[in-house]
């Protein structure tokens, strides 16, 4: 085994849980007039857009599927810059600063997405657009603030030859004693991980969509869980590493970034059983200065179903458009959250839930990782 399991490590630092820091600090009235409305005239309709997004193979599908091809049909230029994880903190920074640098969120975590909704962060869709959208993409997939993209699960994954047994339900993940291997979850997403406790703690799979989590009895069950947990991950390239590298043998990950773990050779096991279905959200950035340039580029990726397989293949993600589907071979259908038989098995979690008693959570969370 590797002397570096004996850390628990945050991505660096635990005051990195950038997704929920500054959302904190300003509290939900502070989205006022700093943001403001998006420039009219010329620049609104052009580019170049900045769009925000997750880095590596999700970039890099960005780039080459939706962004390229977009461009060359409008002549509307696309500059795509990384920010795994830190969606909320770096559009509140911009809002606070009166300095929006960000066009369009690529495929925001729906808890990120609800959250900066709230806080009055991001541009509501056009009623025009919003009824075309919902005529083109997958039922309830469109919300008010943008669209599903990028629906993935978040999924307990085992290193097949270094974990002794791979856990077939929530219960049996957070049951170290029986299962000491090391593991690792996810450090920006509170929610996820109080949603896999409620599970465990015995929470029918069915009713966690509409259920109020029960804060002591989940942090409870996460204190019980936490000695075995040796990396709580800041990014999705970095869940892939601890798992290649041997230090961590199982742990919850992307759906997405486990398959493509499998197709780069490290023999991995997704369990799609009690993962739970997170759809990821296309967002334009409330005081966006190409704000209809950026609604045109929502409602292309929307129309182009080819153009979304081509980037469910780089991305091993969810795409909304049904017909998208009919371009992707089999295997890859059936590596996505958003095909039946994966579907069936995952819990969807309470957003409402979580906005609703956002500080409280976040508060908690923090106070959690530091202890």
């Amino acid at each position: 085994m590797h002397q570096r399991r004996n850390r628990v490590r945050v991505g660096g630092r635990f005051a990195a849980v950038a997704t929920v820091v500054l959302l904190l600090a300003a509290g939900c009235g502070s989205s006022g007039g700093s943001s403001g409305g998006a420039s009219g005239g010329d620049d609104s309709a052009k580019g170049p857009l900045v769009v925000a997004s997750w880095g590596s193979s999700t970039s890099e599908s960005m780039r080459k599927y939706l962004a390229e091809p977009f461009t060359k049909e409008t002549g509307i230029e696309i500059q795509i810059v990384d920010a795994p994880g830190k969606y909320a903190a770096s559009v509140q920074a911009q809002s606070r600063a009166g300095k929006i640098q960000w066009d369009i969120l690529d495929a925001t975590s729906a808890p990120d997405a609800y959250a900066l909704d709230k806080l009055g962060l991001l541009e509501h869709l056009p009623a025009d657009l919003k009824a075309d959208l919902e005529k083109i993409l997958v039922k309830d997939s469109v919300k008010d603030f943008g669209y599903s993209f990028s629906a993935l699960g978040y999924l307990v994954t085992c290193h097949n030859k270094r974990a002794p047994k791979c856990p077939g339900t929530a219960k049996e993940y957070f049951d170290a004693k029986a299962n000491p291997a090391p593991r690792q979850m996810i450090a920006t997403s509170p929610l996820v991980n109080l949603s896999l406790a409620e599970l465990a703690n015995g929470v029918p799979a069915k009713e966690l969509g509409t259920h109020e989590i029960d804060l002591d009895r989940a942090f409870a069950k996460l204190e019980e869980l936490k000695p075995a947990v040796k990396v709580w991950w800041q990014s999705s390239d970095q869940s892939q590493q601890t798992m290649r590298t041997g230090e961590v043998d199982l742990g919850v990950m992307y759906s997405g970034r486990a398959y493509l773990l499998q197709e780069q050779g490290t023999p991995v096991t997704p369990v799609w059983t009690e993962g739970l279905y997170n759809p990821g959200f296309m967002n334009v950035v409330k005081g966006s200065k190409h704000k209809e340039a950026s609604f045109r580029f929502l409602r292309w990726i929307a129309e182009h179903p080819e153009a979304q397989a081509g980037w469910a293949s780089g991305t091993r993600n969810s795409v909304p458009n049904p017909k998208a589907f009919d371009h992707m071979t089999p295997a890859l259908r059936e590596s996505l959250a958003d095909w039946p038989a994966n579907r069936e098995v995952l819990a969807n979690m309470n957003y409402g839930w979580y906005v609703k008693n956002f500080d409280e959570v976040n508060t908690r969370w923090q106070e959690f990782l530091r202890g």
